[in-house]
């Protein structure tokens, strides 16, 4: 087979791995590369005076280009491990405040790949399978700095002696893939253990920590990394959500090698998408952005600020309702508007609906084309990610960075965000919402829910020729998500109905959950499990009678569950504590303070730290967090379970009209 550009890393020398039909080649490239600086001819001037005497560093006058507009700089030629200290000097020639960098903050082998036109994990066509890459999973158990069992791909736990180490360096040796769990530090004591047996294993790890995305407390394992190995841990959220074939994708997409995209959120690989799209045509990237937002009146203030559309619906069970959803919504809106930091303005061009902001359509976004390739490949594997397993993990790999390149839009330190195109696109959702909506109701359908891109709908109109007039109108693709033989929306605790709480059985058997325990990653396996056989029992229910009818067989469910608790095994008793603070600044002893107190003093849990956790004794304080007890809190266990009933009770008590429950029936439609 030709060779496949499977790896890339370094900085002055770039390394390149191959995968080739003799295994995994190498090569070194020198690299040399290049920062942009622009400012008054007499600043640039000064600057290039200062410079000239280092034989090393070259510069030449020159003229480039961000997003807005061309202008005159000097382009500093020299090493990528040069650029820090020349950043330090043009920083203090300038003051701080003469001179503009481009270019200078870019991750040298990301902009080797990206400048050479060089893709990671190339396949010819959208629908070829990955290269097969050698791979191992390495999984670690035991206490703290301490392994006691490891578990090489999907085999059994082995205990660790001298035939297992040799069997763990032999897999490591033969990978040029290696997935591992370093939760307490585990998978480094392992390899230092391998090298105290002199198996010859080189290794160093790189400190993780906490870090906040979208309002959320994350925490990244301390990293191990080998030379000439692609090292994934296994915590990686896309890695998690997509395995490594959704990785290759955003590797391949993004020109940012995958030991790196394993690490970064989908909004950081979007934002490196971004700028390999700019280093590829030219476009120059800042180091700070110099945009800000413009002045607004209050009305403006108003009037924009109101993010997406949504509805709130009426609790109850519906019967024949057709979901119908905008493809992408956010990004399809960038693309097909043409919405980019240098198209949107107050100025000239085609009005943005319900805001003050117009948009150029006589010249192309940068924005609108960089994610053109990512909204366009992503659509294509949503529609035939059915077909096999690597279309449906790029298809979430890729439905992930486009999530967040509309949140990327209005971050104030995205290299290309702006916060009116952010404003412009809610906007413009928020109208293409409402248009179909108005085609909905005048074609005799009920809209009975909405939220920011999706509708559901009760009415016997024609689907196909809505979607149609939808098109046109928005210029958004818009597709039938589903067709439901019933669907309940289930009330939040002010008992008003929940916007995005629902469970609904679909035409061709499958349900769609939202809201419920069994959705939720921190909920034990045993809520889990009532949750899924309940949805079971309702799978052969059509109508709402049907649903009265199995009245009886859910209650029998929720009695079993409550009597046999004692018989479940322990791991479906195990919570996913994931704690936002550090335990001292708690102030209430819950849950997550107790189990964190639980562990022995010289193990520290950080903000965004997940660890699983047992209740034994809720009352007197006792939190299994290291396999130490037996026995559970009996009580704990059946409260959490009395709390995954509710939305089955809700439903039944509509289904037959009883008033009798906690959860009266509030709506009933045939």
């Amino acid at each position: 087979m030709s060779e496949t550009l499977i790896n890339a890393s370094g900085g002055d020398t770039i390394t390149l791995h191959y995968l080739a039909s003799s295994g995994i080649r190498t090569r070194r490239v020198r690299n040399k590369t290049w920062i942009f600086v622009s400012g008054s001819d007499y600043d640039l001037e000064f600057l290039a005076s200062q410079i000239e005497s280092q034989d090393s560093i070259g510069f030449s006058p020159d003229t480039g280009h961000d997003v807005y507009r061309k202008f005159r700089g000097l382009r500093i030629h020299l090493n990528p491990s040069q650029i820090r200290d020349m950043l330090y000097a043009i920083e203090n020639i300038g003051l701080g405040r003469k001179f503009s960098v481009y270019n200078a903050d870019i991750d040298p082998a990301h902009r080797f790949l990206a400048e050479s036109g060089l893709e990671l994990f190339h396949i010819d066509s959208p629908d070829d399978l990955d290269p097969e890459v050698p791979a191992v999973s390495i999984e670690v158990m035991g206490k703290k700095g301490h392994p006691e069992k490891v578990r090489i791909n999907s085999g059994q736990f082995m205990e660790l002696n001298d035939r297992t180490y040799q069997d763990i360096y032999s897999a490591i040796r033969d990978a040029f893939i290696v997935v591992y769990d370093n939760r307490f530090d585990l998978f480094s004591s392992l390899l230092g253990a391998m090298r105290r047996r002199s198996l010859p294993v080189s290794y160093r790890t790189l400190k993780g920590g906490t870090y906040q995305s979208y309002g959320q407390v994350h925490y990244n394992n301390n990293r191990v990394y080998m030379s000439g190995k692609v090292m994934i841990e296994s915590s990686s959220f896309i890695y998690r959500e997509a395995g490594i074939p959704g990785l290759m994708e955003m590797s391949r997409i993004s020109s940012v090698p995958m030991s790196t995209v394993s690490v970064i959120t989908p909004g950081t690989a979007v934002s490196s998408l971004e700028i390999s799209h700019a280093l590829k045509n030219g476009v120059l990237v800042p180091l700070y952005k110099a945009d800000h937002e413009g002045e607004k009146t209050v009305s403006d203030l108003l009037q924009m600020d109101r993010g997406g559309l949504v509805l709130q619906p009426d609790p109850g069970i519906y019967q024949d309702v057709t979901e119908i959803d905008f493809s992408s919504m956010y990004p399809s809106i960038i693309v097909r508007y043409n919405l980019s930091p240098e198209t949107v303005s107050r100025g000239r061009g085609e009005e943005v609906p319900d805001s003050p902001y117009r948009v150029r359509t006589d010249v192309q976004g940068f924005l609108s084309m960089a994610l053109s390739e990512l909204l366009e490949k992503r659509l294509h594997y949503k529609s035939v990610k059915s077909m096999h397993p690597v279309y449906g993990m790029r298809d979430t790999a890729l439905k992930w960075m486009l999530l967040t390149s509309f949140g990327y839009t209005g971050y104030k330190n995205a290299k290309f965000g702006k916060i009116e195109v952010h404003e412009s696109i809610t906007a413009i959702g928020r109208h293409c919402l409402s248009t179909a909506m108005r085609l909905a109701e005048s074609m005799g359908f009920r809209v009975i829910h909405g939220i920011v891109d999706s509708l559901w709908l009760k009415g016997n109109g024609n689907i196909p020729d809505l979607l149609g007039r939808i098109r046109d109108e928005t210029r958004i693709d818009i597709v039938e998500e589903g067709r439901y033989r019933w669907i309940a929306f289930l009330p939040s605790r002010s008992r008003i109905g929940a916007l995005n709480r629902y469970l609904g059985l679909k035409h061709d058997g499958t349900f769609k959950v939202r809201g419920i325990e069994m959705r939720r990653k921190d909920s034990p396996g045993i809520v889990v499990k009532f949750q899924s056989h309940a949805l079971e029992i309702l799978k052969n229910c059509n109508t709402i009678a049907d649903i009265c009818s199995a009245a009886g067989a859910i209650r029998k469910l929720e009695g079993q569950f409550m009597k046999n608790m004692a018989s479940f095994p322990r791991e479906d008793f195990v919570l996913r504590i994931s704690p936002s603070m550090w335990k001292d600044q708690y102030r209430v002893r819950n849950i997550t303070k107790i189990a964190m107190e639980s562990f022995s003093r010289d193990v520290e849990i950080s903000p965004g730290q997940q660890f699983p956790a047992v209740v034994v004794d809720k009352d007197n304080e006792v939190i299994d967090v290291d396999g130490s007890y037996d026995t559970i809190d009996t009580g704990f266990y059946m409260e959490l379970l009395k709390r995954s009933f509710e939305p089955f009770d809700f439903l039944i008590s509509n289904a037959c009209g009883s008033r009798n429950s906690p959860y009266k029936p509030l709506y009933l439609f045939g």
